[in-house]
């Protein structure tokens, strides 16, 4: 679907929306933080903002969560506009990168602090009830009396994630809440919340700049640049199907060479290189002749050899990383580039070595011609 100058599913097809950004934009005085934004967010669904610092990502969330108001537009929960609502009359909670937690309390207290709040009381005898079933979905029974000082950072997170779901919330938003993390526990944890989420069936919107964070966890990915929502899609999707080096770039890991878009035959098209060698790819949508393009060739999909057809090159470096190598080769016209060699691939062809001589090839359907930009 087009929309606003992006191609991707601004609405999942089949699912009744919880939220939705329609034609959004904010400005911090003479700042453009984000620009036309529309996007349907689906119940149920896991969805990820990914984007450098910067792209508008956060302000999107902010203005779900009820922290800004658009400037432009208009923000839709359960097909209301709120775009006035305040944000604790919102169904909606939000985890924070730092948590926000509050250090004078216990864990009980933490949690049980937003009911706490609501105004005619609720009985202290619910609240308890309620902080006891919390704690059991983050598996922190038997933690009610810890000051938040004594817990890890990982059970700190699952500390939070109790005080947001405890209001069932038909919205939860998660602002970079696995940045602290260190890269095992943070793995750990996505497993976590992806678990949760099925379970509690809530609505997950979360923004990164973690690529791995966002393919690992998401139903759909809207990535961001400059304000605006460049492509949307499932995690697949985005890396099988980019629309621009950009996305390539910023979902994986993929090489680019450079050149200008030549007539399509068969179904391909064929690129003249910068450096004067000629490629076939396939083309993306809405390129024409003699554009300034890139081919996209992603590393795992190369194969390196010994003998037979391919480029001929020198392996300038090698990373063993268990499961693959990587290897950076030079090739004479192309220059540096990466392949990954699966294990099996190093077992059967024996690995290379730093100055060896090899064989770089590719499937044509591997090669993706996108716009340069």
């Amino acid at each position: 679907m087009e929309n606003g100058g992006y191609v991707g599913e601004v609405e999942p097809a089949g699912k009744k929306p919880i939220a939705e950004l329609r034609g959004v934009t904010k400005r911090f005085g003479e700042v453009l933080a984000a620009s036309d934004l529309n996007l349907s967010i689906a119940e149920g669904e896991f969805l990820s903002f990914l984007g450098p610092s910067g792209c508008g990502k956060t302000t999107a969330l902010r203005m779900l969560a009820g922290f800004e108001t658009p400037t432009e537009g208009d923000v839709l929960l359960d097909g209301k506009v709120v775009n006035t609502l305040e944000a604790h009359h919102r169904p909606v909670n939000m985890v924070f990168q730092q948590y926000a937690l509050f250090p004078h309390m216990t864990v009980a207290q933490n949690i049980g602090y937003g009911l706490r709040q609501i105004r005619p009381r609720i009985p202290k005898a619910e609240i308890s009830e309620r902080v006891s079933k919390a704690l059991d979905v983050v598996q922190l029974a038997g933690f009610e009396d810890r000051k938040i000082w004594e817990m890890s950072g990982g059970q700190q997170q699952r500390v939070a994630l109790a005080r947001a779901i405890i209001n069932e919330p038909k919205l939860l938003l998660l602002d970079e809440p696995m940045a602290a993390l260190d890269r095992k526990l943070r793995k750990e944890m996505q497993i976590e919340l992806q678990d949760l989420q099925r379970q509690l069936g809530i609505t997950f919107v979360l923004v990164t700049h973690d690529q791995e964070e966002a393919l690992s966890m998401s139903d759909r990915i809207c990535i961001m640049r400059d304000g605006r929502i460049v492509q949307i899609g499932s995690p697949q999707e985005l890396y099988d199907r980019p629309n621009s080096r950009y996305v390539a770039d910023f979902v994986g890991t993929s090489n680019f060479f450079n050149g200008k878009l030549q007539r399509s035959t068969d179904g391909l098209s064929e690129v003249l290189l910068d450096n004067g060698m000629r490629i076939q790819g396939m083309p993306g949508d809405g390129l024409v002749d003699g554009q300034e393009v890139c081919v996209s060739v992603r590393p795992e999909q190369m194969k390196l050899r010994r003998q037979g057809k391919g480029l001929e090159v020198e392996v300038h470096n090698r990373i063993f990383l268990g499961e693959h190598t990587e290897y950076l080769v030079t090739h004479e016209t192309l220059g540096d580039f990466l392949v990954l060699a699966p294990r099996q691939a190093d077992l059967s062809e024996g690995a290379f070595a730093v100055r060896d001589k090899a064989l770089v090839s590719w499937e044509t359907s591997a090669a993706l011609i996108l716009d340069r930009n």
